[in-house]
C-alpha cells in the first residue's frame, strides 16, 4: 500500500511538471516556447514562407478574437513528407496568450471540438480534422480525429501543428519556428 502511494505521488508530480511551464505561460495542448522565440518576437507569414511554408488557404478571422490573420498550409521539414499547419497571427504575444489560447485548446488534442455547430470558431474546421472511414462493407460513418495534437505560442503567433499528440505536434512546431528564426538571421 505504501509503495502504491509513493508511485501515485511520483506519477502526479511528473504529470504536473509536464503540463506547466516555469514562467506561467500556457502549456495546455502546446504552450509557449520562450526559449525559441521570445514573447517580443513579431512574426509575419513571410517569415514562414521564406523557409518553404506553402500557404494553401487564408481564413476569415471574423469571430477569432483579436486575430489579425490565419494561414493554413504545409511545410516539408528536412525534405520529409509534407506536414500541415495553421498559423494564427495576433498583435502581440500578450494578446495571443490572452485571446488565442482557448481557441487553440478547443481544436487540438484528443478532446478537440471538430463539429462546425459546436466550435467557437468554425472557419477552416474541415482542415483541422482527419476522417477515417468505417470498416469495408459496413454502413458505419467512420470517425473523426484532430489533425493537430497540440500547438505552440511563439511571439505573436500561435502554431497548430500536425501530430498524433501534443509532444509530436510541439516538436514539429519548434522545427518550423527555429527555421523561421534562423532565416531571420
Amino acid at each position: 500500500m505504501k509503495l502504491l502511494a509513493i508511485l501515485l505521488a511520483v506519477l502526479t508530480a511528473a504529470a504536473v511538471s509536464a503540463c506547466g511551464t516555469d514562467d506561467g505561460s500556457p502549456a495546455a495542448g502546446g504552450g509557449s516556447n520562450d526559449d525559441i522565440a521570445p514573447p517580443t518576437t513579431q512574426f509575419a507569414i513571410e517569415d514562414f514562407t521564406a523557409v518553404g511554408f506553402k500557404v494553401a488557404d487564408e481564413y476569415d478571422v471574423t469571430g477569432l478574437t483579436s486575430a489579425e490573420s490565419v494561414a493554413f498550409g504545409f511545410w516539408r521539414p528536412g525534405g520529409s513528407a509534407a506536414k500541415e499547419f495553421e498559423i494564427r497571427f495576433y498583435p502581440s504575444n500578450e494578446i495571443a496568450v490572452a485571446d488565442g489560447t482557448s481557441f487553440a485548446d478547443e481544436v487540438t488534442g484528443e478532446d478537440a471540438i471538430l463539429d462546425e455547430e459546436e466550435s467557437s470558431w468554425a472557419e477552416g474546421i474541415r482542415d483541422r480534422r482527419y476522417f477515417f472511414a468505417g470498416p469495408v462493407g459496413s454502413h458505419g460513418s467512420g470517425s473523426v480525429q484532430a489533425k493537430y495534437g497540440g500547438y505552440v505560442i511563439a511571439g505573436n503567433a500561435i502554431l497548430l501543428c500536425e501530430g498524433q499528440d501534443p509532444g509530436q505536434s510541439q516538436d514539429l512546431c519548434e522545427d518550423l519556428i527555429e527555421a523561421a528564426q534562423d532565416a531571420r538571421g
